[in-house]
């Protein structure tokens, strides 16, 4: 029989046709179902599988009341994963806060602060009203588009309200099922007595779903704003990625995305007084933040800082991940943020480095003061007291130069006059005189010029700590973190604003005196009341505490210089020795 070529060759096309046909490849590719099912019998054929799996302890993210999938891939087929089930709100409730989830998406809808209150005395909410997304997962497919979860129906098999007794713990878990063996999972973990809580987000059998080795997790809204005042309030507004024992805090406006690289510690948000921070605990690859977007509001002269951050984790196809995080939402108050040890203190600002340390240990007298005075504002007298003392070598030394200095003027003058045509010999003859006296043209700077880290240190303290936020004083004084208004003008006065307080004019007054006592020459006049009238104008908008610290100090400073000139300043001139 003879078989011409193209008969040969088309009895070996159509053989291996017939063994594609018949191969494993070609089931999977086409019959994938059938596939699955036949090796899924294979595996549960083999004995040693089966006392492997019956042996084996069940691991920390498969312990949490959900069905376990058998750990079979299947390949990647166009999806559609959004459902339309009806969404579930849970809230959990706790002695700080109460936090609301929702089942679409598995992200916390609001979060409330309960020992917290607004100027108005309503809550605290942290989130913007209408955000969607906090903490919502996305990636990227096969196809290279990127994938939100936050409109996927998750199932969570639980309580609609879950409160926790005194030092208790409990978790909601939220699953969404792709098929009988992919799951994502976001377990959520809440302890009473603390603002932190645990996310575990769990990838089971995705290695075939997610792409670009990495998946997102986003905060899209950053904070609401919870102060009467919002420019100030969006002052301190400020987004920040902490990697590597550095900080990078402010980023710019109209959108600009500014990303880190890098081992990322946390990555968080805040605004004068509050703060949201998200540490994963296996270090992030990237975080990018997009600088902030003015939001829509009424007046078009007040500015709401919207970031939207996105971290960028790691995904190597791991079939079973589990990424654990933690969860800051909170106040920033000192003692609480960096009790966790991962630098999430330096999120709040507490001037240059030089003057850190002196802030610190102002915050901290403070503090102490307060725990056996229990008025913030009698502690704010007694802590002016106490710092006058502390600087008392100082400011003793400063007015006694300055008082031999004026003692001195009718001599310097008379210098002036002989020399008026030697500048040389002039300078010359005035340094012999005040060696000769003992003074000393720098001695009322000096010590001046070290108090002032001091004094910026208390300025940075009662300004943006939030230990003062709704302390109230007595009478008219309700909030030492606010100024004291008792009458608003229908019009704004350039520099002194609209609203007309009292401890700022007061401490103008103690000021104008001040100066009155230390300003002698008649041509510095002009410098009696230019100073106290600046400083008024400046310190109406600051709060009534600083504003109260200083007319404090201002009125010790008047009492210690009367006394001085009690006799203790008095200094004996001998003549100018000339040649």
């Amino acid at each position: 029989m003879n078989v011409d070529r193209k008969t040969l060759l088309a009895f070996l096309l159509i053989g291996a046709t017939m063994l594609f046909v018949w191969s494993p490849y070609y089931q999977k590719l086409f019959y994938p179902e059938a596939y699955q099912q036949k090796q899924l019998e294979k595996k549960m054929q083999s004995s040693q599988v089966v006392k492997e799996e019956i042996n084996q302890e069940p691991t920390e993210t498969e312990n949490i009341n959900e069905p376990i999938v058998n750990k079979v891939q299947e390949p990647v087929k166009p999806v559609n994963p959004v459902k339309s089930e009806p969404e579930k709100l849970i809230t959990v409730n706790t002695d700080l806060y109460k936090a609301t989830f929702s089942t679409n998406g598995a992200v916390l809808k609001q979060f409330q602060l309960k020992e917290y209150f607004k100027p108005d005395s309503t809550p605290v909410y942290m989130l913007p009203k209408g955000n969607e997304g906090n903490f919502a997962i996305s990636y990227i497919d096969s196809q290279g588009d990127t994938v939100d979860t936050v409109n996927w129906s998750f199932l969570a098999e639980c309580d609609s309200v879950i409160s926790l007794n005194e030092s208790e713990e409990q978790s909601i878990s939220f699953v969404y099922n792709f098929d009988q063996y992919r799951q994502i999972i976001k377990k959520f973990t809440f302890s009473n007595s603390h603002y932190d809580f645990e996310m575990n987000i769990i990838f089971k059998n995705l290695e075939n779903t997610i792409y670009h080795k990495m998946y997102f997790v986003n905060i899209p809204a950053g904070l609401e704003s919870t102060e009467k005042r919002l420019n100030e309030d969006m002052n301190y507004a400020k987004a920040a990625v902490y990697a590597g024992q550095d900080i990078n805090k402010g980023y710019k406006p109209n959108g600009k995305t500014e990303k880190e690289t890098g081992d990322i510690n946390w990555v968080g948000v805040r605004t004068k007084y509050f703060a949201l921070a998200l540490a994963p605990e296996k270090k992030a690859t990237s975080a990018a933040i997009t600088g902030y977007e003015i939001a829509e509001i009424s007046n078009p002269k007040l500015k709401w800082k919207q970031f939207i951050i996105n971290l960028q984790m790691p995904f190597l196809g791991e079939s079973n991940l589990s990424d654990n995080y933690m969860i800051y939402m909170g106040p920033l108050e000192h003692e609480t943020v960096k009790s966790y040890n991962i630098g999430l203190e330096k999120f709040m600002d507490f001037g240059w480095k030089i003057i850190q340390p002196f802030s610190l240990v102002i915050l901290w007298s403070f503090k102490k003061l307060h725990s056996f005075i229990p008025n913030y504002g009698w502690a704010l007298i007694i802590f002016s007291i106490l710092i006058k003392l502390i600087v008392y070598p100082l400011t003793h030394k400063s007015y006694q130069s300055m008082k031999k200095m004026q003692t001195l003027q009718p001599k310097v003058a008379e210098l002036k006059e002989k020399y008026k045509k030697d500048p040389q010999r002039l300078q010359k003859e005035t340094m012999a005189l005040y060696k000769a006296e003992g003074a000393n043209p720098m001695g009322g700077c000096l010590p001046m010029l070290l108090q002032m880290p001091l004094l910026y240190g208390l300025f940075i303290i009662f300004r943006t700590t939030i230990e003062l936020r709704g302390e109230p004083f007595m009478f008219w004084i309700k909030d030492l973190s606010q100024p004291d208004t008792i009458a608003t003008l229908p019009f704004s006065i350039p520099m002194y604003g609209d609203s007309v307080n009292i401890l700022p004019i007061f401490m103008g007054i103690t000021m104008i005196i001040q100066q009155k006592m230390s300003i002698t020459d008649p041509k510095q006049k002009a410098m009696v009341y230019m100073m106290p009238i600046v400083f008024t104008l400046l310190f109406n908008s600051f709060p009534s505490g600083l504003n109260l610290y200083y007319a404090l100090f201002n009125l010790l400073t008047i009492a210690q210089q009367k006394w001085l000139s009690g006799g203790t300043a008095t200094v004996n001139v001998s003549p100018a020795k000339t040649k």
